[in-house]
């Protein structure tokens, strides 16, 4: 599997954008799950985001992207990553036993 840094600039929020955010929320939380995505970002003028993405391709990238519900506002674009590092990796998991 290859990691794929997505980035899109956001709409001005409308109405209809707006309702779609819990529903959006509720995607990205099962890709997290599912171990598809590593990183979801906004930034503060709530204009553009970022994600990370583990797939075998970029046309898997953009099937996964298809299903977003805010995914018709946006215009993704798609970068294969060489690598990609950060502090919670460094972190080795608690373990309970």
């Amino acid at each position: 599997m290859a990691l794929f840094l997505v980035e899109s600039e956001i709409p001005r929020m409308d109405e209809s954008l707006a309702r779609l955010i819990p529903k959006q929320r509720e995607y990205v939380d099962e890709l997290f799950q599912r171990g598809v995505m590593q990183m979801y970002a906004v930034n503060d003028g709530i204009d553009k985001w970022w994600c990370t993405i583990e797939a075998d391709t970029e046309s898997d990238v953009m099937l996964i992207l298809s299903e977003m519900p805010i995914i018709e506002w946006l215009s993704p674009e798609v970068h294969g990553l060489m690598f990609y590092n950060s502090a919670d990796q460094m972190i080795p998991p608690i373990s309970l036993n």
